[in-house]
Formats: structure tokens, C-alpha cells, sequence
């Protein structure tokens, strides 16, 4: 039986570059079998066939809002009736993941609820890639031409298959969801595992031309819907940099920086309803952000 379950809402295998990295993601994730299996979800043109080809197991009965885009409460309640595996993963499907992942959700704990997630490397990919080397030529290339994100989200969120974070309707692929998601871990008390020490995720840099009725942008009418979603934790951008702990070769530490402090405290403001007054002072300091 696989340890982990991966599953993703892509999108449609239109677009001749998304459909190049979509599916140089999904060999990445099938070349981790057989600790991982994978689960490819949505109705999205080439969806099926592109989730057939790379061997993985396909839902198409995701609920989705009047655009027509998955919404990601029905995808994460589909994977934890699907899986068996004790814990699962939600992946953008643009990233690739290399045997360190399996390596590192190896390291997480069983016994307690927790979430991992961590920063990826943005990385220009314009050729399919040969995962029968376990993906080093790309890790060298990501490490050689590459930046690591400046931890404004995490693309990946591994949990417990027995978690249950109360997720609301967002729309998957709009922004927000993604920081709301981490605030929640930690408005539920659970470790939140920055799992980026040990973890090389590669995004694959595209555009987001698919975006309804933001032009071809980051925004438009879902963005502002899911941050509509996201009350009371909206109010504060939630990062990587609130981790509590980090996920190293050594295992579990606790983050102790200057810059994990400062953003653990001001999650302990954002969150406790006593300290609400004390918010306007981050805004503040934020130059009104």
C-alpha cells in the first residue's frame, strides 16, 4: 500500500506549454510509485488522457462554481474517501517533486495532526523531462538558473489523510486559499512544518492567461471571492514564515529566527480575538498591507 496520496486539479492540457509542464509533473509524481500514488481530478480538456497516461487514477466528479472551476472542498473530501494511504498531499499541478518529497513526508508525524508545506524553486522548463535519472539534471538546472520563492505561498500541503482542516469552497488555482489554508493549521493548533530544508519543489514558470475575467492575471472575480472565503484569517497574509517548525536533515526543529518570530507573533495577534486592536500596528508597519 502507498504511504501518500498526491492529488491535483490541473488544468486543461490546452495550452501547448501548460500541457508540456502539467505533464512533466505528473511523470514526476508516477516515477514515485510505488510509495506514492496519485490521483488526478477535474473535467478540464485532456484531463482524463493526460491522468491515463502517466498511470494514475482518475475522478472527474469534482464540484465546480458558475466559471467552471473545481472547487477545492470537493476535491480534498473526494481524495480522503479515495485513499488509503495514512497521509495525503495537495499538489499544484505545475510542480515537480523528486524522491527527497517522498524522503522528507517519510520524516512528518503519524500520531498528531500537523501541515506540511514549502517554498518552491521558479524555474523556466521548456522541454519534456526524462525522470529515469530521478529528475537530477533538472535539480541541478533549478539549483544552477533557478530562485527559490520568496515564501509568499506554499504549492504543496501534506497532511494527515485523518485531518480535517474545514475547508471552505475556494476555487482552485485563484489566490488566497493557499494562506488561508496555513493560517487554519495554525488557528487549529497544528504544527505548521516548513518543509523547504529538505524538499526541492520545481515549479515550472508559466503565465495565467486560463484565469477568468482577470486578463490574463492573477486576479479577477474568483480571486476576489476566495478572499471573501477566507474571513477572519484574511486579514493577514499567512507565509512559510510562520512555520513553527522546519523540517531539516536532522528532523524537526524549532523555528527560532528573528523572522520566524516576528511572523509568529503577529499570527498570535491576527488570531486572538483579544489581541484584535493590537492588528492595525502590523498594518502599520507594513506601510498599510
Amino acid at each position: 500500500m502507498a504511504e501518500l496520496t498526491l492529488f491535483t486539479l490541473p488544468k486543461g492540457f490546452v495550452d501547448p506549454h501548460v500541457s508540456l509542464i502539467q505533464r512533466n509533473a505528473l511523470a514526476s509524481w508516477s516515477a514515485l510509485a510505488p510509495a506514492v500514488e496519485v490521483i488526478v481530478m477535474g473535467e478540464d480538456p485532456g484531463v482524463e488522457e493526460a491522468a491515463r497516461e502517466a498511470g494514475a487514477r482518475y475522478v472527474g466528479d469534482v464540484v465546480k462554481n458558475e466559471y467552471g472551476t473545481p472547487l477545492l472542498d470537493s476535491a480534498f473530501a473526494r481524495a480522503r474517501e479515495l485513499s488509503n494511504a495514512p497521509m495525503l498531499c495537495y499538489v499544484n499541478g505545475d510542480i515537480v517533486l523528486l524522491p527527497d518529497f517522498v524522503a522528507a513526508v517519510a520524516r512528518l508525524p503519524r500520531d498528531r495532526d500537523h501541515l506540511g508545506i514549502g517554498r518552491r524553486w521558479d524555474t523556466d522548463v521548456t522541454e519534456p523531462v526524462d525522470f529515469s535519472d530521478a529528475g537530477a539534471a533538472l535539480r541541478a538546472q533549478a539549483l544552477a538558473s533557478g530562485a527559490l520563492d520568496l515564501g509568499r505561498g506554499s504549492d504543496y500541503f501534506v497532511f494527515r489523510r485523518v485531518s480535517d482542516f474545514g475547508l471552505p469552497p475556494f476555487a482552485v488555482g485563484r489566490p488566497g486559499w493557499d494562506n488561508w489554508m496555513i493560517g487554519r493549521a495554525l488557528e487549529l493548533h497544528m504544527p505548521l512544518i516548513d518543509m523547504t530544508p529538505s524538499v526541492l519543489a520545481i515549479h515550472q514558470n508559466h503565465g495565467y492567461a486560463h484565469v477568468s475575467g482577470g486578463g490574463g492575471s492573477w486576479e479577477g472575480p474568483e480571486a476576489a471571492r476566495n478572499r471573501q472565503l477566507a474571513t477572519g484569517i484574511e486579514r493577514y497574509t499567512f507565509n512559510p514564515f510562520n512555520a513553527t517548525h522546519r523540517l531539516t536533515a536532522g528532523g524537526l526543529r524549532r523555528t527560532r529566527s528573528l523572522r520566524h518570530l516576528r511572523a509568529r507573533a503577529e499570527a498570535f495577534i491576527t488570531l486572538s480575538p483579544a489581541a484584535a486592536p493590537l492588528y492595525r500596528l502590523i498594518r502599520a508597519a507594513r506601510g498599510g498591507r
